[in-house]
């Protein structure tokens, strides 16, 4: 093999592993030198180049580099920008499933990545990176997302969901999540297993929903913060590879530098979409039916194998409901202007097995049959109160009737089309059917306390209701 230097002999094992690796790096110049790891051996090769440094083949943009570490940012910055016009909504329904929570885990859940990936190197579990040059990227990362974060929060001004402050946007616990769990996939996930990617990101999308359920932060903060510590942690490392090169670089692992085809296909994703009702929601009706709805939430699965993995999802599925039709009793109209019935909604959270098929170059499908937990929204008919009724309660709007969903079991079987735009990056096109059948206890509003702003129910009836729905959308998966 001309060209070839090395102190092993030219056996045939030798020539096969050294022709199927790939080339990672050129230098200008007539000769291109790079190292070539064969597990636990080093050859250095100097290889001649075939073209000059002024005739190398141009890529498509959308290739790049720049285009590669820019598409997940992007997409969360669209989902942000989009995410604006319905934060209220998002809002209200956290209001309605968990009004009362409160925790502040995620002050120290942002930094569980980036503290995995120093415990790992002092136990002996080493990294892509030397200590040092990891050191140096998170650094750097880490002063880019205080100064970009800190910037927008306090030129921008915006009002925080609880008005305890004016520096909402963007969500500086979500940034500081992400761009851990980015060191975390860089420095682990890249080069040991898609595992270590999975928990990562996992922990910070766990982080930015925990600061939505805390009314700390609108939906479009968390959206714009995850996006920022991604792209800033990804600039981070574009400076100190062109500042190291080869130095600080350990062994190569086998999982480095793999093709989508050569991986196991683990995932995560976020996925939105419109639901439509099915059972009860449809029921033929003259008062009161449903709308069309929405869905959304996270998705993930780690596979072991090309075919089988192991994962689940947690969603939000929301139905408004039209009782535009609802008759007054006529000695309340002098009270009641209006009656409007609070959208139905449940959250769910499922696991079980998924399956892949691959469709060809870019294309495959992920299915699966996920079974848990159901969490259904308490709602109620609010009658709109006339000046008149305004007056006499001091409230804008009352409850008439209560309804309770209990928890139930709830199962799903979906699939999702994916299109790959890289090997680490794909959109796709979802379906799923979702059974959902609660029991709901029903109450009639007997009184109202306009001083505690209680209400005195009594109980009327329980039956089971059929929340099944379909729902249908998009999603942007991460491919670990």
């Amino acid at each position: 093999m001309p060209g070839l230097v090395s102190a092993e002999n030219y056996s045939s094992q030798f020539v096969k592993e050294v022709c199927n690796l790939r080339l990672k790096r050129r230098t200008s110049g007539s000769l291109v030198k790079e190292q070539i790891y064969c597990r636990d051996k080093v050859y250095l090769t100097v290889l001649p180049t075939l073209v000059s440094k002024d005739e190398n083949l141009s890529s498509p943009w959308y290739k790049s580099k720049a285009a590669r570490i820019s598409y997940v940012p992007g997409a969360l910055f669209a989902l942000g920008a989009y995410s604006w016009q319905h934060r209220e909504d998002i809002r209200m329904a956290r209001n309605r499933y968990m009004p009362t929570y409160r925790s502040h885990f995620d002050d120290y859940l942002q930094y569980t990545p980036a503290l995995a990936v120093y415990g790992l190197n002092l136990c002996g579990v080493k990294g892509k990176h030397s200590l040092g040059r990891a050191t140096t990227s998170y650094a750097l990362a880490a002063l880019f997302t205080v100064g970009v974060v800190n910037s927008m929060k306090y030129s921008i001004k915006e009002r925080r969901p609880d008005n305890t402050s004016r520096n909402s946007f963007p969500s500086g616990h979500t940034a500081n999540a992400f761009m851990n769990a980015t060191f975390f996939h860089k420095e682990f996930g890249q080069y040991r297993s898609p595992l270590y990617s999975f928990f990562g990101y996992a922990v910070a999308s766990w982080t930015g929903i925990m600061r939505q359920l805390n009314n700390r932060h609108w939906m479009p903060d968390v959206l714009v913060g995850a996006g920022i510590g991604i792209l800033v942690t990804e600039l981070a490392y574009t400076i100190t590879d062109h500042k190291y090169g080869d130095r600080g670089l350990n062994t190569l692992s086998v999982a480095s530098g793999r093709d989508f085809e050569q991986r196991n296909p683990s995932f995560i994703n976020v996925k939105v979409g419109f639901a439509s009702a099915d059972g009860d929601l449809i029921e033929n009706s003259e008062d009161i039916y449903a709308q069309r709805g929405f869905s959304s939430g996270l998705e993930g699965a780690y596979f072991f194998n090309r075919w089988l993995g192991l994962g689940g999802q947690m969603l939000i599925t929301s139905f408004p409901i039209n009782s535009n039709n609802l008759q007054l009793d006529p000695e309340a109209e002098n009270f009641i202007s209006a009656l409007k019935t609070q959208a139905m909604g449940a959250s769910y959270y499922m696991a079980g097995p998924y399956f892949h098929l691959g469709l060809g170059n870019k294309f495959s499908v992920m299915m699966h049959v996920t079974a848990g937990r159901s969490m259904g929204a308490s709602g109620a008919i609010m009658a709109q109160l006339t000046p008149e009724g305004r007056k006499l309660v001091n409230a804008k709007q009352i409850p008439i009737m209560q309804y309770e969903p209990m928890d139930a079991f709830a199962w799903s079987p979906g699939a999702q089309i994916c299109k790959r735009l890289n090997d680490r990056i794909a959109l796709g096109i979802y379906g799923h059917y979702l059974y959902n059948c609660p029991q709901m206890n029903f109450y009639d509003v007997t009184g109202y306390d306009p001083e505690t702003k209680k209400v005195i129910r009594t109980y009327t009836e329980s039956s089971d209701f059929d929340f099944s729905h379909w729902s249908a959308g998009i999603t942007i998966n991460a491919l670990l």
